[in-house]
């Protein structure tokens, strides 16, 4: 019954706007990326979505590629802000900091005067599915725009790595489709998407609305590459998690599903919140000793 649901869900949210109405304006986007201002897939994000009248693009991407920074800030240095050759005819900036810090400059600077509808950001080098997505600065960027109130979607795309050429512009037509439904339809306050395209575009059933996967690596540690006297020099090891269910993102999406998940950044565990009833006991003691 719940698969029934979400599945329907899915199909209803996925029906595609195409067109602008008579006398409404674009959709103002803002595309962002971790991979960098001149990657291929924010290339072809920015190309799909300028073909399509019913959009008005601006990118703002980082200067360099930033993956794997998630959330982190640039707060101790200047940010260095420049323009950037126009993409697919869209304007461009360039902005030397991390995702989440290039989302808060392009909102609350460069486009403070021309506020976004809508961030895209995308499309990544390697899937962002299960836990993967705690690290991802493409994912970042769509959750500190969402923080900042503007509704959001991470894309990403799997890679078989050992083809030099992914195919992005087929990625990014599967991206439209959900950029479009959230045109018609809007997301709930706070939520944000995390869209992955399996790397076998042939064998790609449809959409499917998944949770996010929270298996752990089955190893994960550090090697030692090279060693100097005392010094070390590591290099990070790890192997996926085995695949979990066909409800969540990373399962659905090695059968061949593009997978839709919500995401939150409220990271508060309210299932605990009844177990821990024992906090409220600790705080007492403390505040009765400070008066006197």
């Amino acid at each position: 019954m719940i698969r029934r649901t979400m599945q329907s869900v899915i199909v209803f949210m996925l029906a595609t706007v195409t067109f602008v109405a008579a006398g409404q304006r674009p959709v103002h986007v803002m595309i962002i990326n971790d991979d960098g201002v001149n990657a291929p897939g924010i290339q072809a994000l920015t190309q799909v979505m300028t073909a399509d009248r019913a959009y008005r693009v601006t990118v703002v991407a980082p200067a360099k590629n930033q993956s794997g920074t998630s959330n982190a800030l640039i707060i101790r240095r200047e940010i260095e802000v420049k323009p950037h050759a126009p993409i697919a005819g869209a304007p461009a900036w360039s902005v030397d900091a991390t995702p989440a810090t290039v989302a808060r400059v392009g909102i609350l600077d460069i486009l403070k005067n021309d506020r976004p509808d809508m961030v895209l950001s995308g499309i990544n080098r390697g899937e962002n599915a299960g836990l993967i997505a705690w690290y991802s600065g493409t994912v970042a960027a769509a959750r500190e725009s969402t923080m900042l109130g503007v509704p959001s979607i991470a894309f990403s795309l799997a890679l078989d790595w050992h083809d030099p050429h992914p195919d992005y512009a087929v990625a990014a037509r599967w991206a439209k489709k959900v950029v479009d439904a959230v045109r018609a339809h809007g997301l709930p306050a706070g939520v944000f998407l995390n869209v992955n395209v399996p790397k076998d575009e042939a064998h790609i059933k449809g959409f499917r609305l998944t949770r996010g996967a929270v298996a752990v690596d089955l190893k994960s540690y550090f090697k030692t590459v090279r060693t100097e006297g005392a010094t070390r020099w590591l290099r990070a090891v790890w192997v996926p998690a085995a695949t979990p269910g066909a409800d969540t993102d990373t399962g659905a999406m090695e059968r061949g599903w593009v997978t839709v998940a919500p995401l939150t950044y409220d990271q508060t565990a309210f299932r605990a919140l009844p177990k821990l009833h024992w906090v409220t006991g600790l705080t007492a003691p403390v505040a009765r000793a400070a008066a006197r």
